[in-house]
């Protein structure tokens, strides 16, 4: 990741730290008290927005951590994908054999 990104990454943390502080809940005078409906707390709109601040926040460090990953090469990721391939091949005839080996036997000892 380049520096560019980190401080990029760091400076919207900051904003939206600073946004979060700024804001305060507005208390509603209606004159309409009585009439029996509900209205939206600015307890309930800040959550939504507290989880959308949220998730943007995870999807930013999502990123930098990406950005961390040290992926192998081309050549590395054919080697390593051939090795596991050759040992899984390898154990599946030496557990077949047995196994082959095992029932013959077991069926020697019965019949």
């Amino acid at each position: 990741m380049t520096k560019k990104k980190v401080r990029k990454a760091q400076s919207g943390k900051k904003a939206q730290a600073e946004t979060q502080s700024k804001v305060k809940p507005v208390k509603s005078h209606s004159s309409n008290q009585g009439s029996g409906r509900a209205e939206a707390s600015p307890a309930l709109t800040s959550g939504v927005m507290g989880w959308v601040d949220k998730a943007k926040s995870f999807l930013l460090e999502v990123r930098v951590e990406f950005d961390k990953i040290n992926w192998p090469s081309r050549k590395e990721a054919i080697a390593l994908t051939t090795a596991v391939l050759a040992i899984t091949f390898f154990f599946t005839a030496y557990l077949g054999i047995v196994d082959i080996s095992l029932t013959k036997l077991v069926s020697f000892l019965i019949y």
